[in-house]
């Protein structure tokens, strides 16, 4: 009788395991066939109902800002309209921890046939795997299962059942479906930050988590995709540096230079060959005053960024 119990339960035990084996052979050998570009638009497509109010927007000449945190907070439509006199529609379509593949899905759905540039800030550590926990979970496929069992406990727990719910496409709470937005907001997409500057010499290091999680090849892919999205629809494309602060600079410069190094042999191994400008802002000394923290620039530095701004599209 106790023999019979056993059998059931280990029977019972490997069922589980089994299934978890399972799966991960194959996320494991079906990594091409998960990431085709059809398989991706099935998470991110709905992304694009926060932006219809472009759509909206009648100009023949409209320039897109595109990126992560830094040019959401970094630069002002509403100045940078002004500055143009409104020859030009500065549009931004940036946002906290905004990715490629997030922006190229949403560009695909917007219409793009009176954009004539988009201008792309480049923010090295958010091409790194490390930054998946703030993504969308169909990218946590992307990690190798060893990687996968030190994300969980780095990071988040919930992992592999977040990896199994995106392998069968089921919706991610954390990243709902965007509202439909036709309003057209105050700054067209730029928000100003107000909160005083903290975190002040911390790593820059710490970003990135190369030895761990390294980098995602999948981010390379689709910025060589928006570029060769704007190729495709005559748009002049620029990727350049966002601001930092002069503590961010020095630390970056003294202890990421194999980081950076790295950053630009994975653009070059993407195909991507643009020249990505350098921010003229960073190179002003005693500017620690127009930071919120070490890479968002405050109410004021946002103006007087987007002056300098101004210039930098003008002459290019």
């Amino acid at each position: 009788m106790m023999r019979k119990f056993l059998y059931r339960f280990l029977l019972f035990s490997l069922l589980p395991l089994l299934t978890f084996l399972v799966l991960e052979i194959r996320i494991r050998t079906k990594h091409t066939q998960l990431f085709q570009e059809e398989k991706l638009e099935q998470a991110f497509r709905h992304k694009a109902g926060a932006y219809q109010w472009v759509n909206t927007i009648k100009h023949p000449k409209k320039v897109f800002l595109l990126g992560s945190s830094s040019i959401k907070y970094g630069l002002s439509c509403r100045e940078l309209n002004r500055l143009a006199a409104d020859s030009l529609a500065f549009i931004n379509l940036a946002a906290d921890a905004r990715d490629p593949i997030e922006t190229y899905f949403i560009l695909k759905q917007l219409d793009l046939s009176a954009v004539s540039a988009m201008y792309m800030g480049i923010d090295p550590w958010i091409y790194t795997r490390n930054y998946y926990r703030n993504r969308h979970q169909y990218l946590l496929l992307d990690l190798p299962f060893t990687k996968a069992l030190r994300y969980s406990k780095d990071y988040d727990l919930r992992l592999f059942a977040k990896r199994y719910k995106a392998l069968f496409h089921f919706p991610d709470p954390d990243h709902p479906a965007a509202i439909l937005q036709t309003s057209i907001p105050a700054d067209f997409g730029s928000v100003a930050l107000t909160k005083k500057p903290v975190n002040f010499n911390d790593p820059v290091s710490k970003k990135f988590r190369l030895n761990e999680y390294g980098w995602s090849e999948l981010q390379f892919t689709y910025l060589q995709k928006i570029v060769s999205l704007c190729q495709e629809k005559g748009i002049a494309f620029t990727a350049f540096y966002p601001p930092r602060r002069m503590d961010f600079i020095n630390d970056y410069e003294s202890n990421c230079r194999d980081i950076q190094a790295s950053f630009l042999a994975q653009l070059q191994k993407s195909g991507f060959t643009k020249q990505i400008k350098s921010s003229i802002l960073s190179l002003q000394p005693g500017n620690d005053s127009l930071f919120a923290d070490a890479y968002h620039l405050n109410k004021a530095g946002q103006e007087t960024y987007s002056r300098y701004f101004f210039s930098f599209v003008q002459e290019n």
